[in-house]
């Protein structure tokens, strides 16, 4: 394990220099216990794995798996998991949480399955059945699919599990119930975020929009907030209504949020990421550092500058890390419930296939960029622009039988409205190599 001999020399060489004493296993103790309670999760992980190396005391052990899980390293966290099972760590419910967060965010599915399977025996959450819902979509078994994911929305009403829903419905052509689903949630809850742009994608398709226009409306009117401005500035963005998005936005000056919808709705997306930095250093929501990568991407004059996209890239990254971290004042016992939590949530999945798109397109980490993917449809089942991006980069690795899996699994209508995804159908189509 390359990793503990690493931290282990970092910190017990300069240990050494203070004292050449017997080990002081309280002093190691009440450091990691400080580190911790500053947030340094990284270096209370590090001297819990001193203590355990010098104690060879499990719990030790158990509080650095317990730590590192908070941290974006699933494969050091799997081996510190392996580790503590070896030398015969009890694998309880904490640890198989342990190990099913670091399956996911390796992409491993079936191993995830497995793990989420096992702790279902012993805890009934809407998060498991949201996670099983996933696995289980992701596998194309459809039927215990939704039964997982609708057990999750009864008891949350959760926007990213009904996005779920509606996005198997559809898989299966079943498209009645995936409007009648997306009717009753939009009309009792309203939406927030990118589910609002999901729906109105959705309702498009179907010819429908006029339908969201209407409850969007009738919300602002009722309640003129600025998150019904946000959406009502987004339909009429949509239907290229500029001059009603203009007037919304003009009853709320100087608001971020509302400029931010504004200039994307012109398109301005070099303003547009502007305001999403301003929102980030306002509120520290690393969303909004990831959507200003985005933007800047958007913004981009010369897309072929391989400097400039790499440090897009690296920025997504960092964004990404901070959404998977949770809070601070998240409490000890809820973390790794915290971190699986981060995980199945819908933007992420945006997030992770722009990223992992910008890798391979750009062939800055084909493979690294397949992992996101990867995890970005786990998040969202059978999303067909995540089908496309995984399609592109199995053809891009020269792995052509899986790219032409994949993207067979993308619905021909999809296809015909795309121009990108009718070039790629073509390239993998005609790809060769064995």
């Amino acid at each position: 394990m390359k990793y503990f001999f690493t931290a282990l020399f970092i910190l017990c060489f300069g240990c050494a220099t203070l004292s050449y004493g017997a080990f002081d296993e309280d002093s190691y103790l009440f450091e990691a216990i400080e580190f911790e309670a500053q947030n340094e999760f990284a270096k209370a992980r590090d001297m819990y794995l001193v203590l355990y190396e010098e104690t060879r005391k499990l719990e030790y052990l158990k509080e650095a798996i317990l730590l590192s899980s908070t941290l974006d390293n699933p494969s050091a966290t799997l081996d510190f998991a392996n580790e503590y099972i070896a030398q015969g760590g009890a694998k309880d419910l904490v640890i198989h949480k342990v190990f099913l967060d670091c399956y996911l965010k390796l992409g491993l599915s079936e191993r995830a399955l497995e793990e989420a399977k096992i702790i279902a025996k012993s805890e009934d959450s809407p998060l498991l059945d949201d996670i099983l819902g996933s696995l289980y979509a992701s596998k194309g078994d459809f039927k215990e699919s939704l039964i997982a994911l609708n057990r999750a929305y009864e008891r949350t009403q959760s926007q990213d599990v009904l996005q779920k829903i509606v996005a198997v419905h559809l898989t299966q052509g079943h498209n009645n119930q995936a409007l009648k689903a997306l009717d009753s949630h939009i009309e009792q809850y309203g939406c927030i975020g990118n589910f609002c742009k999901f729906s109105i994608e959705i309702y498009t398709r179907f010819s429908q929009s006029a339908k969201i226009e209407h409850i969007f409306k009738s919300t602002f009117e009722k309640n003129p907030t600025i998150e019904n401005a946000q959406n009502l500035i987004l339909i009429y963005a949509h239907q290229k209504k500029f001059k009603q998005a203009s007037q919304i936005a003009k009853q709320f000056p100087f608001k971020p949020q509302i400029l931010l919808e504004l200039y994307i709705a012109q398109k301005d997306y070099l303003n547009a990421s502007k305001q999403a930095r301003i929102l980030y250093q306002e509120n520290h929501n690393p969303y909004f550092f990831a959507l200003e990568q985005i933007y800047i991407f958007e913004s981009l004059k010369n897309k072929q500058d391989i400097k400039q996209i790499k440090n897009i890239a690296q920025n997504l990254q960092k964004a990404l890390t901070l959404m998977q971290t949770p809070h601070k004042d998240t409490p000890k016992d809820s973390r790794v419930d915290a971190s699986l939590q981060n995980s199945q949530n819908s933007d992420m999945g945006f997030f992770l296939n722009f990223l992992g798109y910008l890798m391979i397109d750009y062939e800055i980490d084909v493979k690294e960029g397949v992992g996101h993917i990867k995890k970005a449809l786990e998040i969202s089942p059978r999303n067909p622009a995540y089908l496309d991006s995984l399609a592109w980069g199995y053809y891009k690795l020269k792995d052509c039988n899986n790219a032409k899996q994949t993207f067979k699994l993308i619905p021909q209508d999809e296809i015909k409205k795309e121009q990108e995804l009718q070039e790629h159908k073509k390239l993998i189509e005609s790809c060769n190599i064995h």
